[in-house]
Parts: structure tokens; C-alpha cells; sequence
């Protein structure tokens, strides 16, 4: 088991999110094929394909017509839910013998006119399979190796950031296919004083099986008690914010046995980290600004900073002085290299706001981002990012 820590989760560009599956409209399947073609005495035929839509599983059993036969004689069995998506399974009514058996049928799609392609009207089946002469192998105790990640996101609240060198920060909402919140700065550096942290666990799954066991057998994690994502795939995630107890369980489909690996507990040693906590901001303030830091209070209408409310910060802190020793009021200006909390580069190319302190709370409106009265819209959000010039610092964390 190993313990690797990153930092803010990279977040998909708003031109991915707005990009939902055509088909994702349509409740239908466009492909259904037998997953493995040699299955035990004692097994059961796995149909896994491509489902459109929400519709579960059992909602499709009375769309299938299922016909297995042996030497051109009809075998007698139904079909059924796996309990892992997209798997149907056909079980015979009693062990199979061994020998080689064809399997024709169709399932019935909704007529969906508008999204032709999606998903056919009528998906025929046809295909062979044979039956090996064993029963299934029994099942031992898996072995799991655990990967984890400490994911700790900064908060998204505009109340909790401290900047330096004329950033002045604002948030929108952008929501088309994934929705999200997010916090942008056109120049200088900002920094958030609350963090939200998830603990994630990536556990691969080993087993040694005959192939035609080995088929029939999903692998699920087991979460403080609780079986969870059922699949075949031997690498299985899970993230909490809290920490959790975790062991990986196999289990045949045809015949029900279950084995289970010891089980792990972890998030202790990084508990203070989890969820909602308090971020000490002055390390990457040191790091990247050229100015001192401050904090400004938020406008009325809540989604940016009010440049003519600003505090040095922290807030116990002197004021500065010029160089003929007048305090200033404000926060510095400055930083033309300064860079973004994401890593990349904050202000490109901005001028007169190198070095020494700026005039004042006046100069930090020229210099700020602030200067708009309305909120962007997602559109031109979105245009923005096309164009390379706008950057989200951060999204709103998932609490799912």
C-alpha cells in the first residue's frame, strides 16, 4: 500500500463538459455481446454491451427473446439482471452438459426517430458458445494493493481567498453537461484559506482462475461493510472525505460464492485534512507574489471582490509605507511574472505593476478584473476559453 499526495484535482475544460453524449438521450442498447464464448458446466451465459439512457437492467428483460440450443434442441433457461451495468445473463433451468450450443435472438429498442444511429430498432443476436466439461473452480481470498491519493481542493468561496499584485477575483457559474462553479483573476497571484480534502483509494484486484471461472466473476470493493462497484475490471476507485474501512470481494455470478481479501482501514494519519478544513495560505503567497497580500470584501451581488474594501492581510498587520514614508491604504501591485494557484502563468505582459507599491485602493480598480458590473455568462465564459483567455484557478469541489 502506498500514500501519494496531489494537489488541486486537474478539472476538465468547460468545452468537455459541454459536450454530453449524443445518444445519452436515448434509452436503447446499441450492441450486446456474449462475454466470454466457454463458460463451466454450472455457469451462465454473460451478455454485456453498449446501453444509452437510465433505464435499469430489469426494465429490459421482457425486451429480450433468448433461444440457446444444444444439436437444434431448445435448452430451457431466462433471462436475468446481473447487478452490474450493462450485463444481462441468460441461466439455464439446470447445469449444462458439455458441448457446443448457438444462441439466436433480438432485443427490442423503443423507436427513437430523432436520434437515428443511436440504437436500432430491433438488435438481432447470434453467436455460439461452448460448454467446458468442469464445474467452476472454486474461489480464495483475493489480493489487493492499495494506491492512495490525498486530494485536498481549495475552497471556491470568494470570502476565503488572500491576493497580491492587483488580482482581484470573481465567480461564475458555467453548467452544461457538468456543473460547476469557478473562481477566475486576470493578473497577481490568490490563495484560498479553506480546503476540501478526499482521500482516494485505487485497489487492484488479483485473481487466479481458469478463464472460463474467471469470466463469470465480478470484483467489487467493499466499503466500511458495504459492497459497492460491481464490474469485472481488476482496478477499482472509491474517494470519502472522511476515512473508511476498505477490502476487495470477488463473486461468482452463476453460483453465487463470494471470497473476500482482509480488509484495510485508512485516512487516519491525514484525518485533520478531510473535508472542510483551514489552509495556511502565507507559503504560496511567499512563493509567488511580488507584493504584499490583502484581502477585499465582497460586492453586494456576491460573485466579485469590491477593490475599494480592501485590507492588508494579515489582517494585524501594519499598514505600508511609500518611499517618503506615507502609509498607503492599499495592497501592492506588481508581479508581471507572477503565476496562478493552478501553476500556470498569472498575469501576461501586464505593465506598470512591477516592484514597489501601488498608489493605492484607486490604482487596484485599474489594474483589477473587477471592473464589470455584471456577471460573465457561461457563453461567453466558454468563448473565453476557446480563445486561451480565461483560466480557472479552481471548480467547486464534488461532495458526492
Amino acid at each position: 500500500m502506498s500514500l501519494a499526495l496531489a494537489g488541486a484535482a486537474l478539472v476538465p475544460s468547460e468545452a468537455e463538459a459541454c459536450s454530453p453524449d449524443y445518444c445519452s438521450y436515448v434509452d436503447g442498447w446499441s450492441s450486446l455481446e456474449v462475454v466470454s464464448t466457454a463458460i463451466p458446466t454450472d455457469g451462465v451465459l454473460l451478455l454485456q454491451g453498449v446501453r444509452h439512457g437510465s433505464i435499469s437492467e430489469e426494465d429490459w428483460l421482457d425486451k429480450v427473446d433468448l433461444t440457446v440450443t444444444r444439436d437444434g434442441q431448445p435448452i430451457a433457461g431466462a433471462v436475468e439482471a446481473s447487478g452490474v451495468r450493462d450485463v444481462l445473463l441468460w441461466r439455464p433451468a439446470e447445469a449444462l452438459e458439455a458441448g457446443e450450443y448457438k444462441v439466436e435472438g433480438s432485443l427490442d429498442n423503443p423507436e427513437v426517430p430523432y436520434y437515428e444511429g443511436c440504437a436500432p430498432d430491433l438488435l438481432e443476436l447470434g453467436f455460439g458458445f461452448t460448454v467446458e466439461a468442469d464445474p467452476s473452480a472454486p474461489l480464495s481470498a483475493p489480493k489487493a494493493s492499495i494506491v492512495e491519493n490525498l486530494l485536498v481542493s481549495e475552497s471556491d468561496d470568494l470570502e476565503d481567498f488572500v491576493c497580491c499584485d492587483g488580482a482581484f477575483p470573481y465567480s461564475y457559474a458555467f453548467d452544461c453537461g457538468g456543473s460547476g462553479t469557478y473562481v477566475e483573476w486576470t493578473e497577481g497571484f490568490c490563495a484560498a484559506q479553506r480546503g476540501f480534502g478526499r482521500l482516494q483509494v485505487q485497489v487492484s484486484v488479483e485473481v487466479e482462475l481458469p478463464p472460463a471461472t474467471d469470466a463469470l466473476v465480478v470484483r467489487e470493493l467493499v466499503v466500511d461493510g458495504q459492497p459497492i462497484q460491481a464490474q469485472f475490471y481488476s482496478s477499482l476507485g472509491f474517494s470519502d472525505s472522511k476515512p473508511f474501512c476498505v477490502a476487495a470481494r470477488v463473486r461468482n455470478l452463476a453460483t453465487g460464492e463470494m471470497a473476500m481479501s482482509e480488509e484495510t482501514c485508512l485516512g487516519a494519519d491525514v484525518a485533520a485534512q478531510l473535508g472542510d478544513h483551514a489552509v495556511d495560505p502565507s507559503a504560496a503567497l511567499a512563493d509567488q507574489c511580488a507584493g504584499e497580500a490583502y484581502t477585499c470584501a465582497v460586492t453586494e451581488e456576491g460573485w466579485e471582490w469590491d477593490p475599494s474594501q480592501c485590507t492588508p492581510w494579515p489582517a494585524d498587520e501594519a499598514t505600508t509605507s511609500d518611499t517618503s514614508g506615507d502609509p498607503t491604504e492599499g495592497p501592492t501591485s506588481g508581479g508581471p511574472d507572477s503565476e496562478g494557484s493552478d501553476g500556470s502563468e498569472g498575469s501576461e505582459g501586464s505593465e506598470g505593476s512591477e516592484g514597489s507599491a501601488s498608489g493605492g485602493q484607486g490604482e487596484l480598480v485599474d489594474h483589477g478584473c473587477a471592473c464589470d458590473s455584471t456577471t460573465p455568462s457561461p457563453l461567453g465564459a466558454l468563448m473565453l476559453v476557446g480563445l486561451g483567455l480565461l483560466r480557472p484557478r479552481r471548480r467547486r469541489r464534488a461532495l458526492g
